[in-house]
């Protein structure tokens, strides 16, 4: 791709500056058990293919989806079986269409992975998932890798960025309270996340007493007929109550205060790991895993718990840096207040596994636990857990199921 004249600007995190595909070295390839998107001009492109063996390949496992081109533009796909690779993948486990077509040639899916671009009103960003190894290691790796900096896109123009999600200009007189703030209220919960005196649990608890009440607000004001002043105070009122500094200082002891049954807390995350490899198997890096958890599970040991800790005390940036990631990527851009509750408690879900399982590991103590110890975790759950669109939505419903869907439950679910 080449940049042109008018190549756009998104913000994007630092680590996506020094971000390149690591190719045959990658632990975990991104090219193994997923079904590929792939979109129409590059399926057209394909059907053109006439070198062989490439043209028998692509015309063997290129397969033309049979419903509605989705939002996300998968027009066609290639299925894989979830320890099945991509049979376009030589010996050397690198792409036979890159090296026979060149990187023009690949879908987008495969050109951008695992990189995300969103679009709000004018403001083009972009994030990566970590569920690739290497994005997972570079945004985890130093405190200030998830900033925000300009970073010029690899595209001639707006128009040629394949992007996630799109979200229209706001409209000045916007009736949904979230959609018509939605960029201070990112930028208030990054600030929350990022607040030295707040560990990434407690800040999370923070986050989710703000949205509870934000949520509220909305809710309010939506039934008594949208009265946009009204809902702007109510705002303005939620910020100053757990943004005031004072409350920020004091929520860290209020947090720690709350009464966290970790015998609730372990149920509930490991019943849902449970449900997950009953209902999906897993790849066989979330299989390892979670043998190794329950090894440590099995240690009965306090020392999982302390050892997390002081790991947590000297690198406090590492799971900070996957909330503020998972806020840019899965949270935002956003149309409005609908799901917001959802969407955060699935956030929450998720790292509340990714601390469960660390927490195991780190109760083995003939076992090193460290930075890589973080790394792996992290992408294993985002590549297992976060992409699979069906698992997270019957996790939620559980929650609902045992009353455990609510705000009130987070500090035992992350705790």
């Amino acid at each position: 791709m080449k940049m042109g004249k008018f190549s756009p600007v998104a913000q994007a995190p630092r680590y996506l500056q020094q971000f390149q595909c690591v190719g045959s070295a990658c632990v975990e390839n991104c090219c193994t058990g997923w079904q590929v998107s792939i979109d129409k001009p590059t399926y057209q492109k394909y059907q053109a293919i006439k070198i062989e063996p490439l043209a028998s390949l692509l015309r063997q496992h290129v397969q033309k989806n049979s419903g509605p081109v989705s939002v996300s533009g998968s027009y066609a796909s290639i299925a894989l079986k979830t320890e099945e690779a991509c049979p376009f993948l030589d010996e050397a486990r690198l792409c036979q269409i890159h090296a026979g077509l060149g990187a023009q040639a690949l879908s987008n899916t495969c050109s951008e992975y695992p990189r995300i671009y969103t679009l709000e009103g004018v403001q083009a960003g972009v994030a990566a998932s970590l569920s690739c190894p290497e994005a997972a290691r570079l945004a985890l790796a130093s405190a200030d890798a998830v900033e925000l900096d300009s970073f010029t896109l690899p595209f001639a123009n707006l128009s040629l960025v394949p992007f996630n999600r799109r979200v229209g200009p706001v409209a000045e007189a916007e009736p949904d309270l979230v959609r018509r703030h939605a960029r201070l209220l990112r930028e208030a919960l990054i600030m929350v996340i990022k607040h030295p005196d707040l560990t990434a649990a407690q800040a999370l608890v923070v986050c989710g007493l703000l949205l509870r009440q934000v949520a509220k607000v909305a809710a309010d004001v939506q039934a008594q007929g949208g009265d946009a002043l009204a809902a702007d105070q109510g705002m303005s009122d939620a910020f100053e109550q757990y943004l005031n500094p004072n409350f920020l200082e004091h929520a860290a002891a209020h947090v720690e205060s709350l009464n966290i049954p970790k015998e609730l807390q372990a149920s509930l995350l490991m019943g849902a790991t449970q449900k997950f490899l009953a209902d999906n198997g897993g790849r066989p890096s979330f299989r390892a895993l979670i043998a190794e958890v329950q090894a440590g599970l099995q240690a009965q040991s306090s020392q999982g718990a302390e050892r997390l800790k002081e790991f947590g005390a000297a690198h406090p940036h590492v799971l900070k840096n996957y909330l503020v990631n998972s806020m840019v990527v899965s949270l935002f851009p956003r149309n409005g207040s609908a799901e917001l509750e959802a969407d955060f408690m699935a956030l929450a879900v998720r790292f509340a596994l990714i601390k469960f399982y660390l927490q195991a590991l780190a109760a083995r103590a003939d076992q090193p636990f460290g930075i890589d110890e973080c790394v792996r975790v992290t992408y294993v759950v985002v590549r297992n857990i976060e992409h699979n669109r069906r698992f997270m939505p019957m996790v939620l419903q559980s929650l609902r199921d045992n009353d455990a869907l609510r705000m009130e439950v987070l500090a035992t679910l992350v705790g």
